[in-house]
Order: structure tokens, then C-alpha cells, then sequence
């Protein structure tokens, strides 16, 4: 097991194997996630060269589109996965990388110096024990009039799927 593994919570650490352990045929299997990243790109606000901090960047579904929205920008890239980094970096080589950084992070205790403009996250708080402190914790790494957006799983979310757990009288 990883140092950076055995740092991290039960919970963490869980999700972090599990991930990691797909990260190379993540992209074939990641239609939901593909849109909902289009469909958040589309709320990006307008800002000239921000700073921007994405958190869960997995495999760079969510990364491709800020790197088109913000050229100008300057980014750190992090995920929990070190493969999901990995695999990443390789999916965006030749992109802006100058002004590219990737590390290795939990997205529940962020590690990272701010301030930041834009705090991005997409399908990666409802893997979380608490995400209403990790919001509040990533709101402080915010630059005045800094920006966090993120599209994350609800209760609300899915509701075929509820309708046949239901219908078959399960959980």
C-alpha cells in the first residue's frame, strides 16, 4: 500500500483502490460522467486567466473543458487515484501543460495553497464521508469573488433506478 494510501481514511482509501484499480478502461465506461462534464462546462463562468483547482480530476473528462474555457488559466489538476493522475496527465499531454500541475489529493482535506478563482469538482462529493464540510473548507481556499462549481449525485438523483428497486420491493 501506497504512503499516500495509508494517510488517508478507511473511506479514502477505499475509494482511492477502487478507482485506481479501473483507471485504464475508466473512459469506455464513463458515459454519465462524459455528459454530466459537458453540462457543467456550460455554467463555467467568465474569467481571464484564473487559477483554477479541480478536485477528482480522474481520468481529465472534466479537465478538457477547462483547459478549452480558460487558456490563459493556471491549473492543478488532483485526484485521490495516483493512477487516475497518471492516466490524466497522459490524456491531456501537449495541452497547455506549462501551465499544468497534477498531484495526488483528497478532495475531503484538500492540501493546496490558495487562493483560487475557480474551485471545480464533477461527480466526485457524493464519494465523500461529509461533503457540506468539504464545501465549506473549499470555499476557503477561494480568492475574493472566486467561484466554486460542482455537479455531484443527489437523493433526487436517478429516479428509474429508484422506480425498479421499488417495484422489486428492494433497498
Amino acid at each position: 500500500m501506497s504512503s499516500i494510501l495509508r494517510m488517508l481514511s478507511n473511506r479514502s482509501a477505499a475509494v482511492a483502490q477502487s478507482f485506481g484499480a479501473r483507471a485504464a478502461t475508466y473512459d469506455s465506461h464513463a458515459d454519465l460522467q462524459r455528459g454530466v462534464a459537458e453540462r457543467l462546462a456550460g455554467l463555467l463562468p467568465q474569467l481571464a486567466s484564473p487559477r483554477v483547482l479541480e478536485l477528482g480530476c480522474g481520468t481529465g473528462l472534466f479537465s478538457r473543458h477547462l483547459l478549452a474555457r480558460y487558456p490563459d488559466g493556471t491549473f492543478l489538476l488532483t485526484d485521490l487515484a495516483p493512477s487516475m493522475v497518471e492516466h490524466c496527465r497522459r490524456n491531456l499531454a501537449g495541452s497547455h501543460q506549462r501551465h499544468v500541475s497534477f498531484d495526488i489529493m483528497d478532495a475531503a482535506r484538500p492540501m493546496a495553497d490558495g487562493p483560487f478563482d475557480l474551485i471545480a469538482t464533477s461527480m466526485t462529493l457524493h464519494w465523500l464521508a461529509d461533503p457540506a464540510a468539504a464545501l465549506e473548507t473549499l470555499s476557503k481556499l477561494l480568492a475574493p469573488g472566486g467561484v466554486l462549481i460542482y455537479a455531484s449525485i443527489s437523493g433526487e438523483s436517478f429516479p428509474e433506478w429508484r422506480e425498479v428497486l421499488e417495484e422489486h420491493a428492494l433497498p
